[in-house]
């Protein structure tokens, strides 16, 4: 609640021009954003470049956030938006896309310590989770990462996909079983 006022004092501040305020809601939500970015797409400078897009839309539009949502969702919503355009403008130019190195890890690291055979099966296992990711079709993936990678609740899911709550249950739910299916053949 306490992070939620600060928010809503930033937002204000910012509202009214003041760049340093907008500055701490960056630093607050950029990684977030990125992370989001980063498991839509499967490329990091794709996904630096839709949170830059993200951020600066968002200075753009700020007068016009009326609070409706948390400033995450508001953020995750245009984040979106702009994923799902450079989607589209992908398959518009036909590009081949291999999986990329993996850059971004699911996991903190250090929080295994600094056992190497742990470390190993961490980066593998990572490497597995992201290739299914990868595979899963946009709408799908987008709800796994807004739910069990960034947290969002169902109602924040709802806002940022413009859905029902019951239908982000649904769906979901199916994409969470696409997942389950290719993680055990990836495995087997």
């Amino acid at each position: 609640m306490l992070l939620q006022s600060e928010d809503q004092q930033l937002i204000r501040r910012s509202q009214m021009g003041d760049r340093e305020a907008f500055g701490v809601l960056y630093e607050r939500y950029e990684r977030s954003v990125y992370r989001y970015a980063y498991h839509l797409l499967g490329n990091a400078d794709e996904a630096d470049d839709i949170k830059q897009d993200t951020f600066v839309k968002a200075y753009r539009t700020l007068p016009g956030f009326r609070g409706e949502c948390s400033l995450l969702t508001w953020l995750l919503k245009i984040a979106g938006n702009l994923c799902r355009d450079r989607i589209k403008s992908r398959s518009r130019r036909s590009e081949v896309g291999l999986i990329p190195e993996l850059e971004a890890t699911l996991f903190d690291k250090g929080s295994y310590g600094s056992d190497p055979a742990v470390e190993v099966e961490r980066q593998e296992m990572t490497s597995t989770v992201h290739r299914v990711l990868n595979g899963l079709p946009q709408p799908q993936r987008e709800l796994i990462v807004l739910r069990d990678l960034q947290g969002l609740s169902y109602q924040e899911i709802a806002q940022v996909l413009d859905c029902s709550v019951a239908s982000v249950k649904l769906r979901l739910f199916r994409a969470r079983r696409g997942f389950k299916d290719r993680f055990i053949s990836l495995i087997k």
